[in-house]
């Protein structure tokens, strides 16, 4: 699971637009996370938010490779609007 994650975030390194904050590559794993454990039949926010952390802290050194990368807002609300990992992947080509 790691490598999709991470591979979800370096994709944000192509295309034009603007320079990608930290608060959007941890939506970028944050949607993940979300559609992962709806996909598995987790709904219940405070456990989702507790994966959602702890992706956040074993990710970080990909977070931190996200950082700065190109991403349009275009991208990122197709991300938000997603509804599987693979309309995720997609959303960042």
């Amino acid at each position: 699971m790691r490598w999709s994650f991470g591979a979800c975030l370096l994709l944000l390194a192509v295309g034009c637009g603007r320079k990608a904050t930290r608060a959007d590559c941890e939506a970028v794993v944050d949607k993940n996370v979300e559609v992962k454990l709806r996909a598995d039949g987790v709904t219940d926010p405070p456990l989702v938010q507790k994966r959602k952390e702890e992706l956040r802290e074993s990710l970080k050194d990909d977070i931190d490779k996200c950082v700065g990368k190109r991403v349009t807002d275009g991208m990122l609300t197709c991300v938000k609007g997603a509804e599987t990992a693979e309309q995720i992947d997609k959303c960042l080509r």
